[in-house]
């Protein structure tokens, strides 16, 4: 079944509903590392787990769902594809180096290596949203555009 530009629009949406409340639960753990609660370390562990899967899933369903919207909805599909296949490569590089870090020691280090990564995901999915997954750009009807050939 193939899904509308609004069908797929309306499911990376509610994915990146999900990757945020998965990214707010890791923010907590943050908090309750910097503050040196008892079990943060395990809980963060667990938070990170989650999000990786759930992160490589989301994207992987925006390469096959989304990308071939993108390439063919505007003269800027193209490019859209392009920034898009490098921001996952950069995403994909980065948690894959945030789940290397021994969480267990250099703490404040840990802290802000993960909120910075954080902090650019949020950027990054707002940006998304904006550009990439605006009804403007991800429409179901088809635009013609009418030239006066005189």
């Amino acid at each position: 079944m193939e899904l509308s530009a609004s069908q797929v629009r309306s499911l990376i949406l509610d994915e990146h509903a999900v990757l945020r409340d998965v990214l707010e639960e890791i923010e907590t753990a943050l908090g309750e590392l910097s503050r040196r609660v008892p079990g943060a370390i395990g809980r963060l562990r667990v938070s990170l787990r989650t999000f990786q899967g759930a992160f490589l899933r989301h994207l992987s369903h925006e390469e096959i769902v989304l990308r071939p919207i993108l390439a063919d909805i505007d003269a800027w599909g193209p490019a859209r594809v392009e920034s898009m296949n490098e921001e996952h490569a950069d995403q994909r590089a980065a948690l894959a180096e945030l789940c290397r870090l021994p969480l267990d020691q250099d703490l404040d280090g840990t802290v802000r290596s993960i909120d910075s990564f954080v902090r650019k995901l949020r950027a990054e999915m707002d940006w998304e949203e904006q550009n990439a997954l605006s009804p403007n750009v991800l429409r179901d009807d088809i635009l013609v555009i009418d030239t006066f050939m005189g």
